[in-house]
């Protein structure tokens, strides 16, 4: 099982990983003010739940996929310039 493990950690692209993490932890910054935002908004405008969950799926997709693209570009000039 060790021995497992140990091929398992070997085997991690270590960059790969480093920009998942980076990923995931720019996008908790990013959710609790955006969704506080977005709950606010539906709320000031009476907005029924069915539509406060479409609205802020939408705005957290849209979100995800700029701070994707962005995170990845970060990334890839990092990996171009050595």
């Amino acid at each position: 099982m060790l021995r497992l493990t140990q091929n398992f950690l070997m085997k991690i692209d270590k960059l790969a990983l480093r920009e998942s993490l980076s990923d995931v932890a720019v996008g908790v910054v990013i959710a609790l003010p955006l969704s506080f935002f977005v709950l606010n908004m539906c709320n000031y405008f009476n907005a029924s739940l069915l539509t406060t969950s479409i609205i802020q799926t939408t705005v957290f997709t849209l979100v995800a996929i700029i701070r994707k693209y962005c995170v990845r570009i970060v990334f890839k000039k990092g990996e171009l310039n050595g």
